[in-house]
């Protein structure tokens, strides 16, 4: 009798040291971007966008196992928007403490240099060869390249703080005019890739004047250990087939073959 009280008393001892269970918490998709993100161009944006045909892929287990998704992209965003805004919102999802992380897509660099052509008189539409509209571009090239190291420094720090592992996915950009005959096409090439018309992140340090802004977001990218998703190589020279330029007005945004296609990148890049 009195071992078998022993052992219920030990037993009740035992259960009462053992530590609680941890708490899991709700694991997450998080989407940051600009109008890419956001789906523009896509027949449902939240559904046939990349964002929304990803969000079942991170869920999976072997993906991230996230199981909720969240975006806040938005439409029209620059780099220096994103830093004045979404970013903070970003760290803010990031670090709260009722969700875990797992998964980040971000795309954010495309209208820095969209901008310089916005209007019929802007001299990057009147003439993208032109001086006035390179000394805009290496302009716009240099705001991305000082912005960019915040970016993705600012996300892996939040990062770091923010339990369990993390896969971050960083698009760059295709040319919306590439296959069509453009005159925008080639100088774009340029704008995008640099005077080598390749990601070379060595050559882009010897000469930074030399890098193109596919250069700079993948090398920064890299550098903070984020997987780089080639969106210039996903639409290449298909951009009549896999954006809405040749529709009426001035669309270059995927369509839903288009953001397929970037969806099918990532899930590859992973």
């Amino acid at each position: 009798m009195r071992r078998t009280i022993l052992v219920g008393v030990l037993a009740l001892l035992v259960t009462q040291a053992a530590p609680a269970a941890a708490t899991t918490r709700p694991t997450l998709y998080l989407a940051m971007g600009d109008s890419l993100a956001v789906g523009d161009g896509a027949s449902v944006q939240s559904e046939t966008g990349y964002v929304g045909l990803l969000t079942d892929y991170f869920a999976g287990t072997p993906h991230g196992n996230a199981k909720d998704a969240r975006n806040i992209s938005v439409g029209g965003e620059t780099t220096g928007s994103f830093l004045a805004g979404q970013a903070n919102a970003g760290v803010a999802t990031i670090l709260d403490p009722s969700t875990d992380v797992t998964v980040v897509t971000v795309s954010i660099s495309g209208n820095d240099l969209l901008n310089l052509l916005n209007e019929p008189g802007d001299p990057c539409v009147i003439n993208p060869g032109s001086a006035e509209c390179q000394i805009l571009l290496a302009t716009a090239l240099g705001g991305v390249a000082a912005n960019y190291p915040t970016v993705m420094g600012t996300l892996s720090w939040a990062l770091a703080q923010d339990p369990g592992a993390e896969r971050v996915f960083v698009l760059t950009l295709y040319n919306p005019f590439g296959g069509t005959g453009s005159p925008y096409e080639v100088p774009i090439d340029y704008a995008l890739l640099g005077v080598d018309l390749a990601i070379d992140c060595a050559a882009a340090q010897v000469n930074p004047m030399a890098a193109g802004l596919n250069d700079i977001v993948a090398c920064t990218s890299w550098a903070f250990g984020a997987t780089v998703v080639d969106g210039y190589a996903v639409i290449g020279d298909n951009a009549l087939a896999l954006t809405h330029i040749g529709d009426p007005g001035f669309n270059i945004h995927p369509n839903d073959e288009g953001y397929a296609a970037i969806a099918k990148a990532h899930r590859r890049a992973w």
